[in-house]
């Protein structure tokens, strides 16, 4: 256990220390409040609410399915097949570890790094609501967290499909082109054939919406956050399988 953590504290170290997990995080805190101006400043002319109780969800959304995904293919290129290609992951295996905990320290410090945004995000678009005057009750706050916490375990399920997907790579940028094509059919797929959105983990970046509707039944999300963990851990077994037996 004293290894696995040193292991793990050593990757979030060594995520820190990266300049585009940096910029990730302050533009993750940056966006919102840019966006919260640009709606104040075009309040007159649209007529409408600029920062509504709604603004963390909405912020929620887009982030989900554009900004956390790109957050988690970059991340995962440098911890895996970046490390591959310039040989620091053969430094890691060289020390008295096993690869289950170089696997798992890696997947835990990306698991860390996108529940930090969502944190980050959550605590921003809160502000923000608060310096325009639409701060929420109690029950607002309450479907927001439940939201928030339902876009974790999506985040996590399609981080592991994309884990998996990178054990078949050697070169970052090469993982980073297949991925963005991969991502983007994945989403665009349902629309051709609406039989594959129950069984992609990217048809579910929005989950967090049917957690907030009145008209889901509960037999449906139980169903899709089985589905949601199962594949989580499914991917991660896989991604596993090919890194305990990739050449390094």
């Amino acid at each position: 256990m004293h290894r696995w953590r040193a292991g793990y504290l050593n990757e979030l170290y060594l995520l820190l220390y990266r300049k585009k997990v940096v910029m990730f995080a302050i533009f993750s805190a940056i966006l919102p409040v840019l966006l919260a101006i640009s709606l104040n400043a075009l309040q007159p002319i649209l007529g409408l609410i600029a920062v509504s109780q709604s603004f963390p969800i909405e912020m929620l959304t887009i982030y989900t399915s554009i900004w956390i995904p790109l957050f988690i293919l970059t991340v995962t290129g440098d911890l895996f097949p970046n490390e591959v290609a310039s040989r620091t992951l053969k430094l890691a295996l060289l020390r008295p570890n096993s690869r289950f905990q170089v696997y798992g320290t890696k997947v835990a410090a990306l698991g860390t790094g996108i529940a930090g945004i969502l944190i980050l995000l959550g605590i921003v678009t809160f502000i923000c609501n608060l310096f325009a005057g639409t701060s929420a009750n109690f029950t607002d706050s309450f479907h927001m967290l439940k939201a928030y916490i339902a876009a974790v375990v999506s985040m996590f399920a399609l981080s592991a499909l994309f884990v998996f997907v990178s054990q078949f790579f050697k070169s970052a940028s090469t993982f980073m082109v297949f991925s963005l094509v991969l991502y983007a059919a994945a989403k665009i797929a349902p629309f051709l054939m609406s039989s594959i959105a129950a069984f992609s983990p990217a048809s579910y970046t929005d989950w967090h919406m049917l957690w907030l509707s009145q008209t889901v039944s509960a037999g449906k999300l139980l169903t899709t956050s089985l589905f949601l963990i199962s594949s989580c851990m499914l991917f991660l077994a896989l991604g596993y399988y090919k890194f305990d037996r990739k050449e390094v």
